[in-house]
């Protein structure tokens, strides 16, 4: 499908909700429950705690965070409700779905709490409110985008601007493919496909990118400084990492820095010198066509290491979401036998993360290694892998590569490779002899 055609199809989808959204012939009013002890309401209300306190509202998730017209923020509200506030502009450019699953995290835990009630609001309580509260239906309550319009605007005249229903359209698509690939199995097999750890790993599929991110947007999980995901295996962010005295606290023997550099966080092992920590550095941009991959080898045996020595691994990056929990999914994969799957719904039972696209990409298997032409230093570099990982000799890797794609690494590059080679095969003759 031509990109015209993705548009003229993308405007058809919006302009048939606008349709529905057409058929609400309530009044705008300054606040309306739309689900059980969940509102939606203008800035007027919000900014009346008298009200608020009236209506028994305990949460407060603030739309229009630090705009024109809107005071509000935890100083205002005080010890009397919990507050959240997200800086979104009720504008056609503005990315609100960045925050439609922080903002239905925070609903999610205020209902979960007896007699809890959570406002949301933005200036009107028309576009930006209305747009959070639909994802939280979506990613809490698996309605789909019609039927949760369908739902609120029983209660509230709400109207989200285009760009916002294209959003939730985009979340609403990648709902379907879960739900497709789910069926594709069957009621019975569903588990097996997600959350059953004990079945046969030879009918297991990976499931696409799409499927992952949508995994990863389920049941989900409070995330704080620093988490311990498996045994003696902890995730964290850039703040704990600088943390020495929790760190000791915490008896970390070994850290795995993801986010490693000058650029990043410049720690390395003098910044723990006077600590008994062993640490491993890596250098990553958290960038879809960042290549971490050529690190899940290597930092598996570190981690496994650690923990065969009964020690304690705090792996970090900026904000412990994506670079260090690529590199833990993909340790439990490689050392403990996990599916990707298996790996995703282990960590997330004990911490919200969320890899890049690229990174899910890589832990699915499929990695792109690319240089300016990808004739000479790319194809290098996957000879190597082939040889060290896959135990080729260097003929057998180029001539399975060659079956694909014409490559010339230039002679230096033969000449390391020869070397390569030629280590390799002695290292074997030792074992086999041995």
């Amino acid at each position: 499908m031509t990109t015209a055609q993705d548009n003229r199809h993308d405007c058809l989808a919006v302009k048939e909700l606008e349709n529905i959204l057409d058929t609400c012939k309530l009044e705008l009013t300054p606040v309306d429950e739309v689900w059980p002890n969940l509102y939606i309401g203008n800035v007027a209300i919000a900014q009346s705690r008298t009200a608020l306190q009236k209506m028994g509202i305990t949460h407060i998730l603030n739309a229009a965070h630090s705009k024109q017209g809107s005071i509000g923020d935890q100083n205002f509200y005080g010890n009397m409700f919990v507050y959240s506030g997200i800086p979104a502009e009720d504008s056609p450019q503005f990315d609100l779905s960045i925050y439609f699953k922080p903002a239905a995290e925070f609903i999610h835990k205020a209902l979960k709490k007896t007699d809890s009630k959570v406002l949301v609001h933005c200036i009107m309580g028309l576009s930006r409110s209305s747009t959070l509260v639909l994802a939280y239906l979506m990613l809490h309550h698996r309605l789909n985008l019609h039927s949760a319009i369908q739902m609120v605007i029983q209660k509230r005249a709400i109207y989200p601007n285009r760009n916002f229903l294209t959003l939730l359209l985009d979340l609403d698509g990648l709902r379907k493919n879960r739900h497709d690939f789910e069926g594709e199995r069957g009621s019975g097999e569903r588990g097996m496909a997600l959350n059953n750890s004990h079945r046969d790993k030879e009918e297991y599929q990976t499931p696409s990118v799409p499927e992952l991110q949508l995994l990863l947007l389920e049941n989900i999980c409070p995330r704080g400084p620093v988490n311990q995901v498996w045994p003696n295996l902890y995730i964290g962010n850039a703040a704990t990492a600088r943390d020495r005295s929790t760190l000791f606290n915490m008896r970390i023997t070994h850290i795995v820095n993801a986010a490693h550099g000058p650029y990043h966080i410049n720690t390395g092992a003098r910044f723990y010198r006077d600590m008994t920590i062993d640490y491993y550095g890596v250098e990553a941009d958290d960038a879809e066509d960042f290549n971490l991959s050529l690190f899940f080898h290597p930092i598996a045996k570190f981690i496994r290491a650690a923990l065969l020595q009964r020690g304690k691994v705090f792996v970090h990056c900026a904000m412990g979401v994506s670079r260090s929990a690529t590199l833990v999914l993909a340790f439990l994969m490689i050392c403990e036998n996990l599916t990707l799957v298996e790996a995703i719904n282990a960590v997330r039972q004990h911490r919200d993360i969320c890899p890049n696209a690229g990174f899910l990409s890589q832990l699915r298997g499929k990695v792109l290694v690319h240089c300016g032409m990808g004739i000479s230093r790319a194809p290098t570099i996957v000879f190597a892998f082939l040889m060290i990982w896959e135990n080729l000799t260097l003929v057998e890797a180029i001539n399975t590569v060659e079956q694909h794609r014409h490559v010339f690494p230039n002679e230096g590059f033969l000449d390391q490779l020869r070397h390569l080679d030629m280590t390799l095969a002695l290292q074997r003759r030792r074992k086999k002899e041995s």
